[in-house]
């Protein structure tokens, strides 16, 4: 027995309705329509050097570039705003402690600096979440120039509801 017009019509709708549905449960497609990629997250990064800070991002887990190209340089007292949905890399700057964070689309976070001064890192670097209200352990990791230098790492699960992570070099205090 041949099938109808009618099967044949709503077997295609079926597979249109499936083939849909699985697009929009891949990761790509959720980032593109979670609920929390309309907060406006975004990565900070700032330079209270006296010179210029010239970064180079190493994205990880095909994570989105926060800049074009692969540097950035930030002059002195200034900063850059980078809006994100999600991001997880590193961010390297010439005589600093690698930046390594993730902010993900649900606001869950980790970060991680070195807490201890390293020889040759004569460029002090902290890693300082924000969010309102940041719920769970939320510390700033690195050194400052002056003061005591904080945890090197909050792992992941530990810090929530992140809007914000801020990555400043120089920094005068925690």
């Amino acid at each position: 027995m041949a099938p109808s017009k009618t099967s044949v019509s709503l077997l295609m709708a079926v597979a249109v309705v499936l083939a849909v549905a699985a697009m929009s449960s891949s990761p790509a497609t959720a980032q593109l329509t979670h609920d929390n990629c309309a907060k406006d997250k975004k990565v900070t990064v700032q330079n209270l050097c006296t010179h210029d800070v010239t970064l180079t991002l190493e994205p990880l887990a095909n994570s989105p570039h926060l800049f074009n190209g692969t540097a950035y340089t930030l002059h002195p007292h200034s900063h850059a705003e980078f809006p994100v949905c999600w991001f997880t890399g590193r961010l390297h700057v010439a005589g600093a402690a690698t930046a390594e964070f993730h902010v993900g689309v649900d606001g869950g976070c980790f970060y991680l600096a070195s807490n201890t001064r390293q020889p040759g890192q004569n460029v002090p670097v902290i890693v300082s979440p924000h969010g309102a209200p940041l719920l769970g352990e939320c510390p700033a990791v690195g050194c400052p120039v002056e003061g005591r230098c904080s945890v090197s790492q909050v792992p992941s699960g530990r810090c929530r509801n992140v809007q914000e992570i801020k990555v400043i070099y120089c920094s005068p205090r925690v």
